[in-house]
């Protein structure tokens, strides 16, 4: 997502969003430095996002975060550019995955019958449920005078 409300409201109230890749980056590097010099990290990017004027556009946010990591101290840039291949084959192999299950789900959807493909589209429709949500509409009398 380019920009979101999210990093707006995570600047407004000083909260900070990381993925599971800066989490990755923070306990390797608590590894090949120390359990302070992590913490002490953790802090650093807790004031940045602090910092930070309010703004939806992720890359601002990103940019932040990911610099203040990288600036942190040298050990960090190789953790970093091993953990960012990690998740990058990690998108890859999760589209892969998806692709392939929306292929299989295409062949079944084009086996069906002519009363198989009409139950599906009504139940994907939920007309049952519109319909019954609209019987379920009453006057509760909001407006009445007595």
């Amino acid at each position: 997502t380019r920009t979101s409300h999210i990093y707006q409201q995570a600047g407004a109230r000083s909260v900070c969003i990381i993925t599971y890749t800066h989490l990755a980056v923070f306990v390797r590097y608590t590894k090949a430095s120390s359990t302070t010099k992590s913490m002490e990290l953790v802090h650093e990017v807790f004031k940045t996002v602090e910092s930070m004027n309010p703004s939806k556009d992720a890359h601002i946010y990103w940019q932040a975060v990911n610099r203040k990591i990288l600036d942190f101290d040298g050990k960090i840039a190789a953790i970093w550019k091993e953990e960012k291949q990690a998740s990058v084959e990690s998108i890859q192999i999760s589209r892969d995955e998806a692709l392939g299950f929306l292929a299989s789900e295409r062949e079944r959807i084009m086996r069906f019958t002519k009363e198989q493909a009409i139950k599906e589209v009504l139940k994907a429709s939920n007309l049952d449920n519109k319909i019954w949500a609209i019987h379920s509409v009453v006057d509760n009398d909001l407006i009445g005078l007595g």
